[in-house]
């Protein structure tokens, strides 16, 4: 009975303390590099500024094509003034008001034209005015002033520029700039991304290489600890004096110590590829799942370099800042020229008693008008166009000069990373075989001390030399894998690994 009331108590109280979770419970989320490499390219902030870049880009072009739309203004007004009589007959009241109405249009060809409808109103309280002291009520009919009064008319008209701004090329040029720099920002986002790839493959790959040296650490530990058991069994048969104790100890302390700093490295690793990723995972752990890979590769120097210096999209963002920054200078060398136009205008209005007459008017007995002349406008210094046009002639120059800058860096880190290449693959068969040798030389070393004729000295510098060189091989692979990474990059390149 008493078995059954505690197994009873245990099931209704026991288990709340047993299968709860710690709220600090480790995460563990595996992570592939393909994983790794698309969601950087989804969520990294510095891509999602280059973004930005490009699409504040694409509103200076349509600001800029701006200039060619057609142009609508309306206005409308009503005004009264009132004044003492001044003289006999005089207006103490007058009220007018208008409203008008304009189309406009700029050509690439620095024409611009207008199309005017406009109207007006003129009401006064002036008496009849006197002639000769008579009235103006007695003379004839037709010698009436018309009060109140209305026009209507329609006017066309027309500015042609014949230095300044004259010519598609010159009107153009800012559309033209702003394009070129629309296309830049976005090869700057493509060369943005295989930046960013890089990154988050090296990120990725010292990661791996944190958790391959925390298990040499733990391997290295593991044997100096299965040293010192060796060693107390030997004090205790006789074998070995008290002394030799010490050697083993405190090379156990010392490997603790490198555990600590091999998990330590962990989480800086970790955290550098979480913050290329703009992860929102930061409680959990990633374990990453691929490992370097170190097939030896093939490469055309000549090749590389030429793909990389022709198909590079900072290469090319670089060259379309050039261009954007010559259209620049064409602008403000066209600005140094005076103001010369012709100008021209026709109309037609009507003035009637009524605003449907002064229409009718407008059509049938207008009253035409034109006018045709040029105009003409300079600063005597124009200290202000001048040093513009030095600016974006500097501008220019220094646009070209940035492009070729960018290729010479590029001609030294293609030539640069293949001799890395080189080299890495050279060096992953030397750590192989240096990881071979110190393993046989550690077993020696523990035969020896087994049959008592090697020291605790001897076996433990056999243990930390094969614990380096196992750990150089990883670090050797981790290297051959960032290689390959910088020569991706230095050719504008995003890659994938295969899918699984």
């Amino acid at each position: 009975m008493r078995k059954k009331i505690l197994v009873i108590f245990s099931i209704l109280f026991l288990p709340p303390a047993i299968t709860a979770t710690s709220p600090h419970a480790e995460v563990i989320e595996k992570l592939d590099l393909r994983n790794a490499l698309e969601q950087a390219l989804r969520n990294n902030l510095n891509l999602q500024l280059r973004r930005e870049d490009a699409n504040s880009a694409g509103g200076a072009a349509l600001t800029a094509a701006g200039k060619f739309d057609l142009l609508l203004e309306a206005e409308g007004r009503v005004q009264t003034e009132e004044q003492p009589q001044i003289f006999i007959g005089g207006a103490e009241r007058e009220d007018s008001g208008l409203w008008n109405a304009e189309a406009s249009k700029l050509f690439s060809t620095g024409t611009s034209i207008s199309l005017a409808w406009n109207n007006s109103r003129f009401d006064s309280d002036a008496g009849s005015l006197f002639f000769d002291s008579a009235p103006i009520s007695s003379l004839d009919a037709d010698n009436l002033l018309i009060n109140p009064f209305y026009t209507s008319g329609i006017s066309l008209g027309v500015r042609q520029s014949l230095l300044r701004g004259f010519g598609k090329e010159v009107q153009t040029a800012a559309i033209r700039s702003a394009d070129k720099k629309l296309a830049a920002a976005t090869y700057q986002v493509n060369s943005e991304a295989a930046n960013l790839a890089a990154l988050v493959k090296v990120a990725y790959w010292h990661l791996v290489f944190a958790r391959q040296n925390i298990e040499v650490q733990k391997l290295s530990l593991t044997l100096a600890e299965k040293l010192l058991e060796e060693t107390k069994t030997s004090i205790a048969a006789g074998r070995l004096a008290e002394v030799e104790r010490y050697q083993p100890q405190s090379e156990v302390a010392r490997r603790e110590e490198q555990l600590i700093s091999a998990e330590r490295a962990i989480g800086v690793a970790e955290d550098e590829l979480k913050l290329l990723l703009n992860s929102d995972r930061w409680l959990a752990t990633f374990q990453p799942t691929d490992t370097p890979n170190t097939e030896p590769v093939d490469l055309d120097l000549p090749a590389i370099l030429d793909n990389a210096l022709k198909n590079r999209p900072d290469v090319k963002a670089a060259d379309l800042l050039a261009e954007a920054a010559l259209y620049e200078e064409a602008r403000a060398r066209d600005a140094i020229r005076p103001d010369l136009s012709l100008v021209g205008g026709v109309g037609l209005a009507g003035t009637a008693d009524s605003y449907g007459d002064s229409l009718e008017s407008s059509v049938s007995a207008p009253n035409n008008r034109w006018q045709v002349g040029v105009t003409f406008s300079m600063p005597l210094e124009n200290s202000i166009a001048k040093g513009s046009y030095q600016q974006a002639k500097a501008d220019y120059n220094r646009s070209k000069i940035n492009a070729e800058l960018l290729r010479q860096q590029i001609r030294r880190s293609v030539r640069t990373t293949i001799r890395d290449v080189h080299l890495a693959t050279k060096a992953l068969e030397a750590t192989r075989k240096t990881s071979l040798a110190t393993l046989k030389r550690l077993e020696a070393e523990q035969a020896k001390f087994a049959a008592g004729r090697s020291t605790t000295l001897d076996v433990l510098a056999a243990q930390e030399a094969y614990a380096q060189a196992l750990s150089q091989q990883n670090q050797t692979s981790v290297n051959y894998a960032d290689i390959l990474a910088e020569l991706d990059r230095i050719q504008g390149l995003v890659t994938f690994p295969p899918s699984r």
